[in-house]
């Protein structure tokens, strides 16, 4: 695919993006990095990452998928956490507690998933 092209269709929709030689550094919304790496003719490699401030990972920088593993893990720690505190402190429930931050974290890995994904079909899917 031409470089061309993929520069064409992210000024077309207001896409912010850097170009460093044959990669394409493009900004997504809440601290979302895509990268496309054009240097084999044959096929296009797509990466992304979370950088800064953002939902998922805080202040560290991963990948998605390393994102979505990291907050499994947490999730884990902190059921237990609350779990503890709600044993010790029965008069405060604090499984209303757990069930919203479960319900933030899913809706937010939703939230990055589908933008990612339908980022990538838009570039896949540019017309030849």
């Amino acid at each position: 695919m031409e470089r061309e092209k993929i520069i064409n269709f992210l000024e077309k929709f207001d896409y912010r993006y850097s170009v460093k030689n044959q990669v394409i550094e493009v900004k997504l919304d809440f601290s979302q990095k895509v990268m496309i790496d054009l240097s084999e003719t044959t096929k296009i490699k797509i990466s992304d990452k979370l950088v800064g401030w953002n939902f998922l990972t805080g202040l560290l920088v991963m990948s998605l998928k390393n994102a979505i593993i990291y907050n499994f893990i947490m999730s884990i720690i902190s059921s237990f956490v609350f779990f503890y505190l709600q044993s010790l402190i029965s008069s405060i429930n604090f499984i209303p507690f757990y069930f919203v931050f479960i319900l933030w974290l899913l809706m937010s890995i939703q939230y990055y998933v589908i933008k990612l994904e339908n980022f990538k079909s838009r570039i896949m899917n540019l017309p030849e």
